[in-house]
Formats: structure tokens, sequence, C-alpha cells
């Protein structure tokens, strides 16, 4: 092709038969549309439809509520009786009269004098503290306690002191004496 000529742009092509389907699918619509007095007949059927529609709509109400539900169940319960066995009173189990006391464990040392450090901080918070060393695989630890607590309020008291301090308390729950 010379460099002169002209060429048909690209969307010529495609709006072209896109605009002859459209005009052909538009006489096919056009087609199926029916005339002047068949439209109105149309019309016509469609309200007689609708008319009839409502007048049966209404007849149905009419019967449903001239014919009303029989519900019987009521009479039915009121001829049964239920028989109820006779059960004992219950009486509450005593608990047992243990009582529990609590103590927190703030650190567990290989060196009594960090142990005494730590122990020194808790009685500045106003914490009970005390030491204690135990021998561990043949060698001693020492140990600092919070408590003893008979009160579970002044237990959590105690350890969210200690949590605001960032020590993770372990609870220890034995039996006392009195």
């Amino acid at each position: 092709m010379a460099e002169g000529s002209s060429r048909v742009p690209g969307w010529v092509w495609v709006t072209t038969p896109a605009i002859a389907a459209a005009f052909v699918g538009f006489i096919v619509f056009l087609s199926t549309v029916p005339a002047g007095n068949e439209l109105d007949a149309v019309k016509g059927d469609a309200r007689k439809a609708l008319e009839q529609g409502v007048e049966k709509a209404r007849s149905d109400a009419a019967n449903a509520a001239a014919v009303k539900p029989s519900y019987d169940f009521y009479k039915l319960l009121e001829k049964q009786t239920v028989d109820v066995p006779e059960v004992e009173a219950y009486r509450s189990t005593p608990k047992d009269n243990v009582n529990y006391e609590y103590r927190l464990q703030a650190g567990s040392f290989r060196s009594a004098n960090d142990a005494e450090r730590l122990r020194a901080q808790l009685l500045l918070e106003g914490l009970t503290a005390y030491q204690e060393g135990s021998t561990v695989n043949g060698s001693t630890w020492y140990r600092v306690f919070v408590g003893p607590f008979k009160n579970r309020s002044k237990l959590n008291k105690a350890q969210d002191t200690l949590v605001n301090m960032n020590i993770s308390p372990l609870v220890l729950k034995q039996k006392s004496d009195g």
C-alpha cells in the first residue's frame, strides 16, 4: 500500500457492525409488539385476569374466616395428670474446717546478698517479706517470700504490687494450723 493512500480507521470497523446489529434487533422487537387493536385486547385480558384474582382472594378470605380451626390440645391437657415423686429436702454438705494460708514466692537466688536486696525492696514497698534458704541438688538457693496471707484480697493486692515491680510471683497454698 502506498504511503499517501487513506486507510479506514479501526473504530469504524467496530462501530459499523454494532450499529447494524442494533438496527436489526430493533426491527425484530417491533415485529413482536401487537398492533393497536391487538394491544387493547391484551390489556383487556390482563384487566379481567386481575379482577378474577381479586375476587378469588376475597372469597378465599371469607371462607377462611367462616371456617375456624379447631384446637383441642388445651382440653387434652385438662384431663391429664402428672405424678411428681416425693424428694427429700436438700441439705447442704458441710465444708471441711480446713483453712489455707497463702505465700508468694517473689524470687529465688544462689546468692544470699541478691535475696536480701530483693527482700529490702519489698519491705520498702510495704510488703511483709522474708528469706529462706534451701538445699537443692547439693547447692543452696535463697528464696524470697511475701506473706503469709489468710485473706485472698490481701494476697491479690500483694500480687498486684509485685507485678507492678515487674516480678512474677508464684502462689503457694498450704493448710493452716488454726
